[in-house]
């Protein structure tokens, strides 16, 4: 007896098993592209496998093929992975400006306090320099009507010399004419040259007679009573005074009257006869 004819024969060939097996196999991966297509699948695609469903101790044959996930799970969203990507260094960015601008309003202020210093100091120095201008200057006024003064007292003494001179000449003498008053003309001359120069440098001649007396001008030497002037009146000017503006040079010598002193002599006259105690 035949030992293979004991062994069941399967009911289908060889090649018959092999065509199914191949056609099966086909239609697996035509099956299998197709929800690739579907899931969108491309080769740049990678799936993760957990350690769940991979055992390195099953054998191969065994392990099955992992199902790849939804490509709504593992595909980047292309509208956020460039903000996603990009935020860090957008952060780090922002923070760095906020600093820069920090320090740039820091400065900022440092420069207004620096200004507001430098304009308060150019101010002060200016106001300074105005006080030393006007103070230089009245200083200069000052120097130079005292130098004015100073000339013009120098040359009082020559003036009244003159003054004397023109006014002790007989006027019928000089009304004759001849030598005697040509030198009385040359005289008057200088006299009045003399007046005209210390005119023009400031120099004027304090009016006394038929002025009312005032202690500031005018120096009392006598007193007479008279009643047909009044109270306090100068009648006579002994020697002439001179002043620069309100600066008496030399004061005026004069002669005041006494007359009724009742509702006449203002509280702050200076009585003729005190002044002459005061003088003497």
């Amino acid at each position: 007896m035949n030992p293979q004819d004991k062994i069941p024969q399967p009911e289908d060939s060889l090649d018959e098993l092999v065509a199914d097996a191949m056609s099966s196999v086909d239609d697996f991966i035509k099956e299998l592209e197709a929800k690739e297509r579907d899931l969108h699948i491309t080769s740049d695609l990678q799936i993760e496998v957990e350690q769940s469903e991979y055992d390195p101790r099953v054998p191969n044959d065994t392990v099955t093929p992992p199902i790849p996930k939804p490509a709504t799970e593992t595909l980047p969203d292309p509208q956020q992975e460039p903000a996603t990507r990009h935020e860090p260094r957008l952060k780090t960015r922002v923070f760095e400006l906020e600093r820069e601008v920090q320090t740039l309003e820091q400065r900022v202020s440092q420069l207004k306090a620096e200004r507001n210093d430098i304009q308060e100091k150019s101010d002060r120095r200016l106001k300074d320099f105005e006080s030393y201008k006007y103070r230089m200057d009245r200083e200069r006024r000052g120097s130079f009507i005292d130098q004015i003064a100073n000339l013009a007292g120098a040359m009082l003494p020559v003036l009244d010399n003159l003054d004397r001179a023109v006014a002790s000449v007989d006027q019928e003498k000089v009304r004759q004419g001849g030598e005697f008053q040509l030198f009385y003309d040359g005289v008057a001359l200088v006299n009045q040259q003399v007046n005209e120069v210390l005119g023009e440098m400031g120099v004027e001649p304090i009016k006394s007679v038929g002025e009312h007396f005032d202690p500031l001008f005018h120096e009392a030497v006598s007193t007479e009573e008279r009643s047909d002037v009044p109270h306090n009146t100068i009648s006579e000017e002994m020697l002439r005074g001179y002043r620069i503006g309100n600066r008496v040079i030399r004061h005026s010598l004069v002669k005041v009257t006494l007359g009724d002193p009742a509702g006449s002599t203002p509280a702050t006259d200076q009585d003729p006869d005190m002044a002459i105690e005061a003088a003497e």
